[in-house]
């Protein structure tokens, strides 16, 4: 159950294309929306400049009344939009900052784009997502570029499973998501290819892809029984796919983009097959390289 997002922004387009989505999952899930600035000032480390620590400071202050300005624009807009909101300057360090909120306000998700400015407006985004991803004790959606102008419906989401580790959970709860979205779910598997692996006849690549399928079907329609029993509804679009390739990431990249997804989901990690899928290795790659919002969950 999400019933409170938080939205990190550092003023950046892609920051503004994570409060769309913030507000997209807002309507409709009902959740209210928390915005967040975190100031985290640094020091030049020189005695050249004896004033530089008042004139950073100077500069500190000012970035947080533009965005105390700006998160009170933004609450008005949500509020017409029948949305509840509060905001939050916060002085620490990014990670820190957004790790400490999240917990004491007891949010349910994380909204943040995925590049930011520099210096003072630094991105909380950047090379700060990966770090966000691996601490937060909830699920993080990380935004690309500057996305749509607006955002009306996700149609089709994409779902990177291991049929070689429990992902059941993973896939029941993908499908109570696309369930609230009206959305249809397909289940990927990547078989994996190591470069030297090419003296592998193509007979018994053709063998491991097939038996591969076949427990991935097993798996997809195990979650999908339980899910339908669980939420007493009839039906729930849920295909599955298996392809294969030498890179697992860029592997679903090209899938999504070729095959038009809105969105993807994945876990922080499968402990086989995909040569375990944690942030920092495959589901880092995908989050940076996906054209379209990636959702990571904790398994």
């Amino acid at each position: 159950m999400i019933k409170k997002i938080l939205w990190a922004s550092d003023g950046s387009k892609e920051s503004n294309s994570a409060l769309r989505y913030a507000t997209f999952f807002a309507e409709k899930l009902g959740a209210d929306i928390l915005s967040l600035f975190v100031s985290e000032i640094h020091f030049p480390l020189t005695s050249l400049y004896p004033n530089s620590e008042e004139l950073i400071m100077g500069i500190v202050e000012k970035t947080e009344k533009k965005f105390e300005r700006r998160f009170k624009r933004i609450s008005q807009g949500l509020k017409e939009k029948g949305i509840n909101s509060t905001s939050k300057i916060l002085r620490d360090g990014t990670v820190e900052g957004i790790i400490k909120t999240v917990k004491s306000a007891k949010c349910d998700l994380i909204v943040m784009g995925k590049h930011g400015q520099g210096f003072i407006e630094r991105s909380i985004i950047g090379s700060n997502t990966a770090k966000v991803l691996r601490n937060s004790p909830v699920p993080v959606l990380s935004v690309k570029g500057k996305g749509k102008k607006g955002i009306s419906k996700i149609e089709k989401i994409l779902v990177p499973v291991d049929v070689s580790d429990s992902t059941e959970s993973t896939i029941v709860s993908s499908l109570e998501f696309a369930g609230l979205l009206n959305a249809s779910v397909t289940l990927l598997y990547v078989f994996w290819l190591n470069p030297n692996s090419h003296d592998i006849p193509p007979s018994l690549i053709n063998k491991f892809i097939k038996t591969s399928h076949q427990e991935l079907d097993r798996m997809a329609n195990l979650a999908k029984d339980k899910f339908l029993k669980t939420k007493k509804r009839t039906k729930q679009s849920l295909s599955t796919e298996v392809i294969y390739g030498a890179s697992p990431s860029l592997a679903i990249r090209d899938y999504a983009k070729k095959n038009k997804f809105d969105f993807i989901i994945m876990n922080t990690h499968g402990r086989k097959g995909f040569k375990r899928i944690i942030l920092g290795s495959e589901a880092e790659k995908v989050i940076r390289e996906a054209h379209c919002p990636v959702l990571v969950t904790r398994p």
